[in-house]
C-alpha cells in the first residue's frame, strides 16, 4: 500500500518532528495497530505485509513539541 500526505498548516506545525501512519487490520480480532514513524520531511510511505482481502483502516497523525496529535482517519484499504 502506498500512502501520501500534505503537511498540515496552522499553529504548532513548525515544530513537527515526525509523522505516524497507523494500520489497523479490521478482520483480525484483538490485533494491535501497526504504527510506523516517518521523518518530518517525508510525504509518502510504502507499507508491505498486508493480507489480501482484509480491511485495513488507515490513520495519520503528527508529533511536535507538544507531543502526539489526534489521529485522523485517512481511509480504508482492501489489498488484492
Amino acid at each position: 500500500m502506498d500512502v501520501s500526505w500534505t503537511p498540515p498548516t496552522g499553529p504548532h506545525t513548525d515544530t513537527i518532528d515526525r509523522y505516524a501512519v497507523w494500520i489497523y487490520d479490521q478482520d483480525t480480532p484483538a490485533v494491535y495497530s501497526r504504527i510506523i514513524g516517518y521523518l518530518p520531511t517525508a510525504r509518502t510511505a510504502h507499507v508491505d505485509g498486508l493480507i489480501p482481502g482484509h480491511h485495513y483502516q488507515v490513520f495519520m497523525d503528527t508529533w511536535n513539541a507538544a507531543g502526539e496529535g489526534k489521529p485522523r482517519i485517512a481511509g480504508t484499504v482492501i489489498p488484492r
